[in-house]
């Protein structure tokens, strides 16, 4: 038998193949959303609210899974864009299937906006943490005198 799965903290799944996914399952979801509902006026809102959801679910998960990479830089740029793709796949498909833009959905654009500002303030709390447990780390062991 093999040793206990990886905690997810040490994973390392690329951002872009995260949100790839995402918006796999967001297509699959608002696909079926439409042919089961057809054109109800009553779930114009739904097609939005699935892809808010998608965009903040990639938002804290991808935060979390940015502790298994050792190169930040690399895990930034990529998530970024990432979260660009997602945004315009989910909201494009949100757009086609509803009929209905933005504007009309309600305050599906602030909450796009919050979900946005909030990420890149979640992405940055989270790696000055890795930073601030590395320096402990490093500290304890000088402390110790293991270096």
């Amino acid at each position: 038998m093999s040793g206990p799965p990886p905690s997810i903290f040490e994973r390392q799944v690329h951002p872009l193949k995260q949100a790839f996914m995402l918006a796999f399952s967001a297509l699959v979801i608002l696909t079926i959303i439409k042919f089961t509902k057809g054109d109800a006026t009553d779930v114009s809102t739904l097609y939005w609210e699935v892809s808010a959801s998608c965009i903040l679910f990639y938002a804290m998960m991808n935060s979390i899974m940015s502790m298994g990479y050792d190169d930040q830089n690399f895990y930034w740029m990529y998530s970024m864009l990432g979260f660009a793709l997602l945004l315009i796949s989910t909201l494009g498909l949100s757009f086609l299937y509803s009929g209905v833009t933005i504007d009309e959905a309600g305050s599906f654009r602030w909450m796009i906006l919050v979900f946005t500002f909030g990420y890149l303030i979640l992405l940055t709390i989270v790696r000055s943490m890795r930073k601030i447990i590395e320096i402990a780390q490093r500290e304890d062991s000088r402390l110790r005198g293991e270096e």
